[in-house]
């Protein structure tokens, strides 16, 4: 995996705020994010992607731009995440 760089931001009602009224942690959202199984480009928007995967036995929808493909560290900008169950997986790998 590429050098990494999250773009959390504090303010109120920004990305940290967003995934805790999710039930998600800055750390969880980035071990699914280093974890997924399955990674979807967004079919409108070439810089929006979507992840699945696990982190601490729960599984968890990602949202996340990334700008940049040949920039090093990859500037990846959390958007929202969410608990989700084996029924709503995308794909059934897991």
């Amino acid at each position: 995996m590429p050098l990494v760089r999250f773009l959390w931001d504090n303010r109120p009602g920004a990305n940290i705020d967003h995934i805790a009224s999710h039930g998600m942690t800055t750390s969880a959202w980035e071990d699914v994010y280093r974890r997924a199984m399955m990674r979807e480009a967004d079919k409108d928007d070439a810089t929006i992607f979507t992840a699945e995967g696990k982190s601490s036995g729960r599984l968890y929808r990602i949202v996340y731009g990334i700008y940049g493909d040949i920039v090093i560290p990859l500037t990846v900008i959390p958007i929202t995440g969410f608990p989700i169950s084996r029924r709503s997986l995308r794909r059934r790998t897991l």
